[in-house]
């Protein structure tokens, strides 16, 4: 196989360089930039130069997205700090068979290895993570539903100050993470060696331990939403490392990429992929955030929430931003086939903030436009993330206006099986407690060691 990986120019070494910044909370529950962060909306300056680059046979790539269809993200479980940790797991094999009998296809599973990785050579991944992975994957296979599993949290590069900034040494992790990323101060090659290492190190694992699943059931995304550390030159360079090594063992598997920073629509501009016709962009689509994220982790002022309305402007806004996303892709990434390489929203949401039906529109739209794209998406996400959940695991409630834009079955809703649990009534006004979040752990500032985005 034509193991030959097409690059562009890549500096180390760069001062200054922009990364998005998002709220940090001690429960997992963050999504994306904070508001007025222009990361998943579209800059109107003028593009950057593209460089000439051969047209890719994207073929391949294309009919494994066609296949992925809708799905839903199984967020804070995997890419909690334990499965249980931040309130949405364990997954449950009941919680699978559900939301398969809805008719999602696609589950997106997040995965902080990172947490189960050890932290000197050869960073070896705990067996028993591993095998829970495994198990879980079990739940999905069962149900015929594929699987797009990632690398999700990885805060290390930031533990270690990949880049250096003297006065952050003796800050607290939340600290380095607000403002000793990789806005200032210049690389530290030794850390970021190190760093870059491990991920080598545990992609080759990963590589390994599932390389003899079905290609048309897992999908790989390298790392999600490169940020706190990670700038675009360095998740270039991740690229560049981990092609070859996840290749040598599944070259059949479809791959897929985020983009820098926060997985945001302009990142494409700066994306830099292998010469492989196996390959689907990630984005994740979070506008306007004074929509989205107003309920987010408790914020909202129930008493006056933002609203959606379906207005020519706000439709206009969604439909641009998806032909820009397509736009973008094909003059990065020219492409024999017509279609273009393809595109998956792997996240978009809306945090409830006593505005279910204004969030249901909003859902319906932005499927809409992806689907007229022909992208595929997965929902952020099935239960317990801090407001953007269409499932209430304490309770058994959905939010049943949303899981209908998404076009689920929403047929027998009225009996939620949960693990343990039956709930024969549901409610679908359900708003008054939408923004709250369940916290399972104490604040783990104390600990340095909490979570980042979505």
């Amino acid at each position: 196989m034509n193991k030959h990986v097409l690059y562009f120019t890549f500096f180390f070494g760069l001062a200054g360089i922009f990364t998005g910044c998002g709220d940090s909370d001690s429960n997992g529950n963050i999504i994306g930039p904070q508001k007025g962060d222009s990361s998943s909306s579209v800059e109107s300056s003028s593009a950057e130069p593209v460089p000439v680059v051969k047209p890719i046979d994207y073929s391949k790539a294309v009919a494994m997205n066609k296949k992925l269809g809708k799905g839903i993200n199984f967020g804070n479980t995997f890419d909690a700090t334990c499965e249980t940790c931040w309130g949405a797991g364990p997954v449950e094999k009941a919680q699978v068979d559900y939301v398969a009998k809805m008719g999602f296809q696609t589950a997106r599973l997040p995965v902080r290895w990172d947490e189960a990785t050890s932290k000197e050579p050869p960073y070896t991944i705990e067996p028993s993570y591993i095998a829970r992975i495994k198990e879980v994957l079990g739940f999905f296979k069962d149900n015929k539903m594929r699987v797009m599993m990632n690398m999700h949290h990885h805060d290390s590069f930031i533990y270690d100050l990949v880049y250096t900034d003297e006065a952050c040494n003796s800050k607290t992790y939340n600290q380095r993470k607000s403002s000793c990323n990789n806005s200032s101060g210049s690389v530290n090659s030794e850390n970021l060696e190190k760093n870059l290492a491990r991920v080598d190190s545990i992609w080759a694992q990963i590589s390994r331990e599932f390389k003899d699943y079905d290609n048309d059931f897992l999908l790989f995304e390298l790392f999600n939403e490169p940020v706190y550390g990670v700038s675009a030159e360095i998740h270039n360079e991740m690229i560049k490392r981990t092609y070859p090594i996840i290749r040598a063992t599944n070259p059949g598997r479809t791959l897929v990429y985020n983009t820098y920073p926060w997985g945001g629509i302009n990142g494409i501009k700066k994306l830099e992929l292998p010469e492989d016709g196996n390959i689907i962009i990630d984005i994740h689509y979070y506008e306007p955030q004074s929509f989205t994220h107003q309920g987010h982790n408790s914020k909202c002022d129930v008493s006056n929430p933002v609203i959606w309305e379906d207005t020519r402007a706000n439709k206009e806004k969604i439909t641009s931003d998806f032909a820009n996303m397509r736009q973008f892709a094909n003059d990065r990434f020219p492409a024999v086939n017509p279609e273009g390489i393809p595109i998956t929203i792997g996240e978009f949401g809306v945090s409830t903030c006593n505005n279910v039906a204004s969030k249901a529109l909003w859902t319906k739209y932005v499927v809409a436009a992806a689907d007229s794209m022909n992208m595929s998406w997965q929902y952020w996400a099935f239960t317990s993330v801090g407001g953007f959940e269409v499932y209430k695991k304490s309770t058994g409630i959905w939010e049943v206006p949303v899981v209908a834009a998404l076009g689920a079955d929403t047929t027998g809703l009225a009996k939620i099986i949960i693990p343990d649990k039956v709930v024969e009534e549901t409610k679908t006004e359900e708003t008054t407690d939408s923004g709250t979040e369940e916290k399972t752990e104490d604040s783990e500032e104390k600990t340095e060691d909490t979570s980042s985005e979505g």
